[in-house]
C-alpha cells in the first residue's frame, strides 16, 4: 500500500508539471504576455523586458522537474523544488482567487482555461501529492548508473530548450487561440439566433437628509423630488452567449471608422500584414514585405498592414521606409492573441483564418499566384514539424516511464 501510494505521489505530480512546461513552451510568447499581465497588476511594469526570459524559463523548469520525478532523478533535490514551486503558486493563486487582479493565471497556457478559484483548488490537490513526496524522498530509489541519470537529465534539458526557442523563432506548433487556422472569423463575431442574452440588474443610489438608499428600477421614487441622485449600478444577474471573437475589429486611421465587414466579407483571399508595435517590426522583414505588398497590389488582391501604432507612428514609419501599405488599426492585445510574431502575415479566404506566417518564415511573393494552395503547403509543413518534436518528445518520455518504474527500497 505504501509503495502504492508513493508511486501515486509520484508519478501525478510529474505528469502535471511535465504537462504544464510543454504546453506553456508552445507558446512562449503568449507566456510572456502573461508574465506582463501579472506585472502590470501588480505594479511592476519596470519589469516587463524580462517577460520573455521568464516565460521560457519558467516552462523549462516545470518540465525538467516533472522529467527528473518521472525518471526518479535527483530525487531529493527535485521533491524540494516541486514542493517550493507547488507552495508559492498555492499561496499567489489563493490571492488571485480573492482579488482576482489577472482573471486567468495561466497555468495550462491557452490549452486550458480555469478559473482562479479552480486553480487554487487544483494546486491545493496538487500539494497534497508533493508534501508526501517530500517528506518520503528519501525511499525512492534509482540503481542507474551517475552517467545514465546525467544524459537523460541533459537530453530533457535540450529538448525542452530547443522547443522554447522553435515556438519562439516560429509559431506554436499547436494554436489554442481562438484565431487558429481554420476559424471564419464573421461567424465567431456573430450572436447565434436564439442564443441566450445576459441579464443586467441596475440599481440606483439615491440621497435624502443625509442618508443614502438603494432602489431598483421597479421601486424607484420617481415622484418625489426630495431624493437627491448619487450613482447608478450596473451588474450581470445572468451570464448570456458571448461571440468567441467579439473583441475583433478594424478601424481605418484617416477616418476612425469601422471597416472589419468590408474587410472579412470580400470574397476570395485577402492578406493582413499583423504588426502591434510598428517601431518594433525587425528591418530585415521590411522590403520582403513591401515586396509582397506590391506583388499584391498588382494581382489586385487586398494587402493590409494591421497595427495597434497611433496615426503619427503609421505616418513616421511610412515615410521613413516609403513602404504605400494600406494601414488598419486594431486593439493590440487582439493582435497579439491573432498571432504570436510582430509581424506576422494572415491569410483569410471568404473570411476563413487559411494561413499564417511568422516573420522567420514569410513566403515569397510568388504565393500571390495561388494562395490557397500556399497556405495549405505551409499548413503541411507545420504538421510534420509537430509530429516531429511530438516523436523526440515521446522518445524521450515513453522509454522512461517504462524502464524506471520501481519505486521504493
Amino acid at each position: 500500500m505504501k509503495s502504492l501510494l508513493l508511486f501515486i505521489c509520484r508519478i501525478i505530480p510529474a505528469l502535471v508539471f511535465i504537462f504544464s512546461g510543454f504546453v506553456k513552451a508552445i507558446d512562449p510568447v503568449g507566456g510572456a504576455v502573461k508574465f506582463e499581465d501579472y506585472f502590470t497588476a501588480f505594479g511592476m511594469e519596470g519589469l516587463s523586458p524580462l517577460a520573455l526570459p521568464l516565460s521560457m524559463a519558467l516552462a523549462s523548469l516545470e518540465f525538467v522537474i516533472g522529467f527528473f520525478l518521472l525518471c526518479k532523478l535527483y530525487m531529493r533535490f527535485s521533491s524540494s523544488i516541486v514542493l517550493i514551486i507547488t507552495a508559492f503558486f498555492t499561496v499567489l493563486t489563493f490571492f488571485l482567487a480573492i482579488f482576482n487582479p489577472v482573471s486567468d493565471c495561466g497555468c495550462f497556457g491557452d490549452a486550458i482555461k480555469l478559473t482562479n478559484w479552480e486553480t487554487f483548488g487544483k494546486n491545493i490537490v496538487l500539494l497534497l501529492f508533493t508534501i508526501v513526496l517530500f517528506k518520503y524522498r528519501g525511499s525512492y530509489r534509482n540503481n542507474y548508473h551517475f552517467i545514465n541519470n546525467l544524459t537523460a537529465a541533459a537530453l530533457s534539458i535540450l529538448f525542452i530548450i530547443g522547443f522554447n526557442i522553435h515556438n519562439y523563432r516560429h509559431l506554436p506548433v499547436i494554436d489554442f487561440r481562438p484565431y487558429k487556422i481554420g476559424t471564419n472569423i464573421p461567424d465567431n463575431m456573430r450572436v447565434p439566433e436564439g442564443a441566450e442574452m445576459p441579464e443586467f440588474e441596475t440599481v440606483f443610489v439615491l440621497e435624502k437628509e443625509g442618508a443614502q438608499h438603494t432602489f431598483s428600477v421597479d421601486d424607484y421614487p420617481y415622484d418625489d423630488t426630495s431624493w437627491v441622485f448619487v450613482e447608478s449600478r450596473t451588474k450581470i444577474v445572468k451570464e448570456g452567449f458571448v461571440p468567441p471573437l467579439q473583441a475583433f475589429s478594424l478601424y481605418s486611421p484617416e477616418h476612425d471608422d469601422e471597416v472589419h465587414s468590408e474587410v472579412l466579407n470580400r470574397p476570395g483571399p485577402t492578406f493582413l500584414l499583423i504588426a502591434p508595435l510598428l517601431e518594433k517590426m525587425p528591418h530585415k522583414v521590411i522590403l520582403p514585405l513591401a515586396e509582397l505588398s506590391e506583388t499584391a497590389r498588382q494581382k489586385d488582391l487586398p494587402f493590409y498592414v494591421v497595427t495597434s501604432s497611433g496615426t503619427e507612428e503609421i505616418k513616421a514609419f511610412d515615410n521613413e521606409h516609403a513602404t504605400m501599405f494600406n494601414y488598419l488599426q486594431s486593439d493590440k492585445t487582439t493582435l497579439k492573441t491573432i498571432i504570436r510574431s510582430n509581424p506576422g502575415l494572415l491569410l483569410l479566404q471568404d473570411g476563413t483564418i487559411a494561413g499564417k506566417w511568422h516573420y522567420n518564415d514569410m513566403p515569397e511573393a510568388s504565393i500571390m499566384n495561388n494562395p490557397l494552395a500556399n497556405a495549405l503547403e505551409q499548413q503541411r509543413h507545420k504538421r510534420n514539424n509537430l509530429v516531429r518534436w511530438l516523436s523526440i518528445a515521446g522518445l524521450l518520455l515513453i522509454p522512461s516511464l517504462i524502464f524506471r518504474s520501481k519505486t521504493t527500497k
